[in-house]
């Protein structure tokens, strides 16, 4: 349980300045990484708010140390790209029992849009509006220079755009080896099919966010202020982050907001690449909540969320990936998308 006089203290030392706690909470559900938010009042009566990062007990869900997520956001930093100045990373100190963690500023905002489900053209209208925003960003992202900026030094980059599928599969092939309690034969044959419907044009390498869409960026005013969370950042095919946008496609038309981001980004995005990708989701989360069974499994990490999801979700995904291998990769990544809630247009 994280105190109070804990992060006084830790803040105080860091900023070289006795500070005051005035409110301290971590956000939900907190799975994957726990997020605490924190707000200080310094010695002259300034207020500012940050935001810890920290390793659960047992290991993030995502099977990336936290430390990759600090230097993706210390470069992002020096791009346009928006997002909480990061401030400090440390790890192997008493502070939050001795895990990884870093602070970044906060950014006054909230992860979801008033009114953005309410029915009625108003709605209609908010939603268009918020699927353009989402659009435009990603496009800036997925143009960005990403070599300049230094994510080839800390990202595996492809060799070529063609080569992004295999390096992303093999990559999560060797993840899935290594995280995997037992054999799941039946995911393994998935893999392999994955290999087989690998697309084959791709438009560019670009930085991927991994996670995005509505409930994991910081919006204020119908914009967006902050991109958040980069723990699945990589270099990669620009229709991946299409495929993991939290419904952002279902959310207005999905042919409109496509047709906006390619005239923002400047390329076409195939449509069977999508496809692919919101399939390869489905294994990909797998993946992660299956790997949170490690710090469970060894007793780092007791919460019963834990084997609920890795178990679970095994379990569940295995028979998906099943059933999408018999209709096809078009037709399962359509069902995908009536289970996120159906396109509106």
């Amino acid at each position: 349980m994280t105190e109070i006089g804990e992060v006084e203290r830790h803040f105080t030392e860091r900023l070289g300045a006795e500070v005051h706690c005035r409110s301290l909470r971590q956000t939900f559900p907190g799975q994957s990484q726990e997020t605490w938010l924190v707000e200080l009042r310094l010695g002259g009566g300034e207020e500012r708010g940050y935001v810890l990062r920290i390793n659960p007990p047992g290991g993030g869900i995502v099977p990336y140390p936290l430390r990759r997520e600090w230097e993706v956001y210390a470069r992002l930093a020096r791009t346009p790209i928006p997002v909480g100045q990061p401030l400090w990373y440390d790890e192997d100190t008493d502070f939050f029992e001795g895990r990884p963690f870093f602070v970044r500023e906060l950014v006054l905002g909230s992860t979801e849009v008033p009114g953005v489900h309410e029915p009625g053209p108003a709605g209609d209208g908010l939603r268009e509006r918020v699927a353009m925003e989402h659009a435009e960003h990603l496009a800036r992202l997925h143009t960005l220079d990403w070599e300049s900026a230094g994510f080839g030094e800390i990202l595996d980059a492809p060799a070529s755009p063609e080569q992004a599928p295999r390096l992303e599969l093999d990559t999560w092939w060797k993840i899935w080896d290594e995280v995997r309690s037992d054999s799941f034969p039946a995911v393994t044959e998935a893999l392999y099919w994955f290999e087989a419907e690998l697309p084959k044009s791709i438009p560019r390498i670009s930085l991927l966010k991994g996670n995005n869409g509505l409930g994991e960026e910081i919006w204020r005013d119908e914009k967006i202020v902050a991109l958040s969370d980069w723990e699945l950042a990589a270099l990669g095919d620009p229709a991946q982050d299409w495929a993991f946008s939290q419904g952002m496609l279902e959310l207005w038309d999905r042919e409109k907001t496509l047709a906006h981001y390619e005239e923002c980004a400047g390329f076409a995005l195939p449509r069977e690449n999508l496809a692919f990708w919101r399939v390869w989701t489905v294994f990909k989360s797998i993946c992660c909540t299956h790997a949170g069974l490690r710090g469970f499994l060894d007793g780092r990490d007791l919460r019963p969320a834990l084997p609920a999801m890795g178990f679970g979700a095994v379990k569940v995904g295995e028979q998906m990936l099943g059933g999408f291998q018999a209709m096809g990769m078009e037709q399962a990544a359509n069902l995908i998308s009536t289970m996120s809630g159906g396109q509106r247009g």
